[in-house]
């Protein structure tokens, strides 16, 4: 397996004990690809690892290249700016998605600036990423932060649908 998301923990080898809880995140990202699985929250206290699961989610899904497109995202605590927050969760989702599609392991723990997106989007022909990048350009201009965050927060979602793929968002 490959790592392209750094997990928390360190050493990967260093997970472990997490059999039960694999075996029912496993059956459960097996129904995605056939719309079956319904959203997931994982609750448990500080310091037990909900944190590691998820990147280990991430880069298993990332590593086994099928019909499931991992996407995480880690929400700081301080404060940031609404527009800020939503072309950094843009930029997250893009850089990401990128990584997935290239291959490209380096990809999936940074976040490539707007014009590399831009750059990329007209070198490969993407028009969705290309869209995105105007509207957000154009929203933030007019002062439209809400406009700014629905077009990154929905995201995953249109690219799903205009894609036909699946998208875990975590």
């Amino acid at each position: 397996m490959q790592y392209p998301l750094p997990e928390k923990i360190g050493d990967p080898d260093l997970f472990v004990g997490r059999a039960q809880e694999f075996k029912l995140l496993n059956h459960w990202l097996a129904n995605i690809p056939k719309r079956a699985a319904k959203s997931r929250a994982i609750l448990a206290r500080r310091k037990s690892g909900k944190t590691c699961l998820v990147q280990r989610i991430f880069n298993r899904l990332w590593s086994e290249n099928g019909q499931v497109i991992p996407f995480y995202f880690s929400f700081e605590e301080n404060k940031i700016w609404f527009p800020d927050l939503a072309l950094d969760y843009y930029r997250a989702f893009a850089t990401q998605y990128l990584s997935f599609v290239e291959r490209d392991e380096k990809l999936a723990s940074k976040r490539l600036t707007v014009a590399q997106l831009r750059d990329y989007a007209k070198a490969k022909n993407q028009p969705l990423l290309l869209e995105d990048l105007d509207s957000l350009r154009q929203d933030k201009e007019s002062g439209f932060h809400n406009s700014m965050w629905k077009t990154a927060c929905s995201a995953p979602h249109r690219f799903a649908v205009h894609l036909d793929l699946r998208w875990l968002v975590i």
